[in-house]
Parts: structure tokens; C-alpha cells; sequence
């Protein structure tokens, strides 16, 4: 991590907004959802176990998606943050902002996340 508290994460595609929702029963959600989370904890381990008062999302993607349609990684890693206890809660209070965009520069289906971390503090394993 650098000196400003910020995390890089190169992350797969995941699925887009439209088709998480479009009428898509529970258990499917729930495995995308799980298969994220996979990638995620893996990106992750290169990182020392932390916790943060408040933290940002910025997210940057190659894909065909429409900027609304890939959400689904900013909400897919701060619920990640939220449920292994590096985040308080992904309410206002502690999840204070959001940017999406796309970025043809990435590898194709690339999705860049960098997490900025404030009170971040390192935590025992």
C-alpha cells in the first residue's frame, strides 16, 4: 500500500447490471456474487489485513457495457469490504463516494478499482 491509502485491484469483469437483475433467480445472483467475491479475497492477498473508517471507490472499465450497467464491481467490492470486516458498513457514513467510468485503455473486460482507504489502520490476522 502507499502513502496514500490506496489499494489497486485489477479485477475481472463482472456481470453487468441488466443481466445480475434481469429477472435472474436468487441462486444465480448468489453464485456471481460468490465468484466475485473469490477474485476478490485473491486480489486482496497481497494487501496486509486493514480496517478504514471511510473509504472511496473508484472504478474504471474496458467492457461493452454502458457506464450504468457496470456498477456491479463498485457494489460487489464495497459489500466484500462491509461482510470480512474491513469496512464498518457500506452506508454514506462510512462508503463516501463512488465514480464509474469507462477506459479503453484497460485490457478488454478489465475492471481497475482503487479503494482509497481513510483511517485506515492495520489489523491482526
Amino acid at each position: 500500500m502507499d502513502t496514500n491509502n490506496e489499494i489497486v485491484l485489477y479485477l475481472p469483469k463482472p456481470p453487468s447490471l441488466n443481466a445480475f437483475y434481469a429477472g435472474r433467480h436468487w441462486t444465480i445472483r448468489k453464485k456471481h456474487k460468490e465468484s466475485y467475491t473469490k477474485s476478490l479475497k485473491e486480489a486482496l492477498t497481497n494487501y496486509d489485513l486493514f480496517t478504514t473508517e471511510q473509504y472511496a471507490l473508484e472504478v474504471e472499465y474496458n467492457a461493452r457495457y454502458d457506464v450504468d450497467n457496470a456498477i456491479m464491481c463498485a457494489k460487489f467490492v464495497s459489500d466484500f469490504l462491509k461482510d470480512n470486516e474491513y469496512a464498518i458498513d457500506d452506508t454514506p457514513k462510512y462508503f463516501i463516494k463512488q465514480s464509474t467510468k469507462f477506459n479503453k485503455n484497460l485490457n478488454k473486460d478489465e475492471f481497475l478499482c482503487r479503494i482509497k482507504l481513510y483511517g485506515y489502520q492495520l489489523r491482526e490476522h
